[in-house]
């Protein structure tokens, strides 16, 4: 029973997560997003530490349908664990 709410739950909110970055992920809000995240690229000492946000952030900053693929992308794989976790529990 426990892998039928946690597929359902994944699945929901993968799927939400997925139609909210496809409808109202904007160029406004992925400029607003960048204007925000903009101290990453300018602190020195977080640049080191954390190369992989700022490597995020040079490649988001670079072209907005990549960044929404990405999105989109990262949106699928609580889609795809709440698949699986269905398949469990009707593989039964």
């Amino acid at each position: 029973m426990e892998a039928l709410f946690i597929g359902l739950s994944f699945l929901i909110l993968g799927l939400a997560c997925f139609f909210w970055f496809l409808f109202k992920y904007t160029k406004d809000a992925h400029k607003k997003e960048l204007e925000d995240w903009q101290w990453v690229r300018d602190d020195k000492f977080f640049s080191w530490v954390e190369s992989d946000i700022s490597l995020l952030h040079r490649i988001g900053s670079k072209s907005y349908i990549l960044t929404k693929v990405i999105l989109l992308f990262f949106a699928l794989i609580p889609v795809v664990f709440g698949v699986f976790a269905l398949w469990v529990f009707f593989s039964d």
